[in-house]
Parts: structure tokens; sequence; C-alpha cells
């Protein structure tokens, strides 16, 4: 595998990045769920890839960036700090590979491009008066 190229200045080693493969043991036809054996699945579904990226273990962010990663919600991170993608919407494992690699650099640079979590929060708390809240009449 190559490394995960986002933008010139941000480059993601090998090393940190992790791949699945999966495949989905059922299967819909005419909106009626069917169960496969694992014949039949690798016959009909595309394996999908999953595609793993341990953020907090990563030196390319940094801290600030690797708080964004994380809290960015599409990603999914754990708690542990590895953020995750999944893409099954291609025919083969290399088209698949590298969907999910577009898909995991798309959502981290607009994981970057979004405002500090918590920012907004602040703002829209209700001030308290010396009594606590009052009530309009």
């Amino acid at each position: 595998m190559e490394p995960l190229w986002i933008r010139d200045d941000l480059i993601v080693p090998v090393a940190h990045l992790a791949v699945s493969y999966t495949r989905a043991l059922t299967s819909v036809v005419d909106g009626e769920v069917i169960v496969l054996d694992s014949v039949q699945a690798a016959k009909q579904n595309p394996s999908a890839v999953e595609l793993r990226l341990d953020v907090r273990a990563c030196d390319v962010f940094d801290a600030a960036q690797k708080a964004k990663i994380i809290a960015w919600r599409p990603l999914g991170a754990d708690r542990r700090g590895v953020v995750r993608v999944t893409f099954g919407e291609a025919e083969t494992r290399p088209k698949n590979l590298a969907g999910a690699r577009e898909r995991l650099a798309d959502a981290i640079l607009e994981a970057l491009a979004a405002p500090e979590p918590g920012a907004e929060v602040a703002q829209s708390k209700a001030k308290r008066g010396r009594g606590g809240l009052f009530k309009a009449r």
C-alpha cells in the first residue's frame, strides 16, 4: 500500500493505515433479504474495504488537527483515536480500496476545514441572573 496523500503538506505514512476486506452475507432481491453462505457471497457480492487511520499515533498532524479529525462525526473515531471509512460500491477490491482512500482524504480535509469543536456551544448558553432564570410574565 502507498502513503495516503491528503494535500501537499499532509501525507500519511503507511505505518498508520490499516485495511480489511469484508463481504456482506445478505443480498436483497425484489425487496426480500436473502441470507447467503460464504461461497455464494463471494460470487455475488463485491468485497468492501474498511480503511482505518490511527490519528493519535500519526505524527503528521499537530494537536489541534488531531482534535478536529477525532471530533469530526462522519469519521466515527473510537476511544483510541482510530477513524475508519468503508467503501464497497465498486466491483473489485483495488477499486474499492482507491475509493476508500479518496473518501478518507476528503473527510480529513473537511474535518480540518471545520470550525473548532465546541466554539459555537459557548455562545449559545442562556445567561442567568442572580436569582437564576427568570420567567417572562
